[in-house]
């Protein structure tokens, strides 16, 4: 039974979107369709278009990455009537999206008037499934591209209708072997989709709630170095529970403070910018629901010995250090990977790097830690003297325990 909502959980949490490049006859990749997908069955199950076209994007862009799916090239999307007159396609930049207008689309006034709207604001439009019917005719002096399927019109009569598509890219759908590529090459298509160059691939990725992107994107916020006391009141003072706690903690009677604070600006300038950087992010550790309390403490007593082990050594910018062994469990803390649980944060490229590929002396002083978390030695290059080790560890250790406790008072 546990094993089975563990699957559930496991299923829950993966998203999946579909992917069939798009060619120029040179071969080179002009883009990607992107295509909804349920399940790692490769084949597409749609009940509700709206639904599916909102999946795929809420997939694309906000849960895996456009550039992971696409990379520089454009990306190909199914669009419905709804959609595009609910002006949801604003959302997106009009330089990375071409918006499918579905074949059975009725072309009316409102919806020409939408398309004139957008064209105007630079966003592009590819008639899908094209058949050289007349229905969707009216809707070609919108579109930048009409994809034909070859499967659905006469191979004899390609040639002689394309010749009445002008100042529109052609786009060959469902070309399945070279014979199919050659004859598309010769009437003159421009870009070509189909099984001969790759059957649609699907692309995972893990959805992490938003609750916890959210606090992640605080404490990132948090251990900028460059956060000055207003910037650190305007990010405490997004989260109404963060400030609630901040205040009742200061307010405490631990902290021995004669006067009582009444706003987070005010507590900034009782307390010093560090304290209550400090304490932020511990109350936003600790609200993880979840998540033990020895995952917190662990972050704590590495982000310290990162801190120490710089200050040791005589390296610059000690708090990057300090955020680097903070943020060394994000993946437990995220139940994903270390990859996609960064993609989602406002960190610096070299802490990213450290966290993921342990470069750079950041990277390196990490390393050092969590060997010796793990082996109780230093096996780095670092070569720091035992005693001098095992004093920042217990020292770490320490403080670590000491604010946990003083936050739980």
């Amino acid at each position: 039974m546990e094993v089975a909502r563990q699957d559930e959980k496991a299923q829950s949490n993966e998203v999946l979107v579909a992917r069939q490049p798009i060619c120029a006859a040179n071969q080179k990749t002009l883009g990607y369709e992107l295509l909804f997908r349920s399940s790692l069955e490769n084949r597409a199950i749609i009940d509700d278009p709206d639904l599916a076209t909102a999946q795929v994007i809420v997939n694309s862009f906000m849960e895996i990455g456009l550039d992971k799916i696409v990379g520089p090239s454009l990306a190909f999307i199914n669009v419905t009537r709804e959609f595009i007159l609910g002006n949801h396609c604003r959302s997106l930049p009009s330089d990375r999206v071409v918006f499918e207008i579905l074949e059975n689309t009725i072309p009316d006034r409102e919806l020409m008037n939408a398309l004139t709207a957008l064209s105007a604001s630079g966003y592009r439009f590819a008639l899908d499934d094209y058949d050289f019917g007349s229905q969707t005719r009216p809707l070609i002096p919108f579109c930048d591209f009409v994809k034909v399927d070859l499967r659905a019109v006469q191979r004899a009569d390609v040639e002689d209708q394309l010749k009445s598509l002008a100042n529109v890219k052609l786009l060959a759908e469902k070309v399945e072997t070279l014979e199919e590529y050659d004859f598309c090459k010769r009437v003159g298509f421009d870009y070509f989709q189909g099984y001969y160059f790759s059957k649609p691939n699907i692309i995972q990725g893990t959805k992490i709630p938003t609750n916890k992107v959210s606090v992640f994107r605080l404490l990132a916020k948090l251990r900028d170095p460059e956060v000055s006391p207003r910037d650190l009141e305007a990010i405490v003072g997004q989260d109404i529970s963060l400030s609630y706690k901040l205040l009742r903690y200061i307010n405490s009677a631990y902290l021995g403070l004669k006067k009582k604070v009444e706003s987070v600006g005010h507590a900034v300038r009782m307390v010093g910018t560090e304290h209550i950087r400090l304490l932020a992010s511990l109350i936003m550790l600790t609200s993880m629901d979840g998540k033990p309390r020895e995952l917190v403490v662990l972050s704590l007593i590495r982000a310290k010995m990162c801190e120490l082990l710089a200050m040791r050594l005589g390296l610059p910018n000690q708090d990057a250090f300090f955020t680097v062994g903070l943020f060394s469990a994000l993946d437990a803390f995220l139940d994903c990977s270390m990859n996609d649980a960064l993609d989602k944060l406002p960190l610096s490229d070299e802490i990213k790097r450290a966290l993921t590929d342990g470069a750079g002396p950041l990277g390196e002083i990490l390393q050092t830690v969590l060997s010796y978390e793990h082996l109780g030695s230093d096996p780095s290059e670092i070569k720091l003297n035992p005693s001098s080790m095992r004093s920042a560890y217990m020292e770490s250790v320490c403080w670590g325990d000491q604010l946990m406790t003083t936050l739980a008072a």
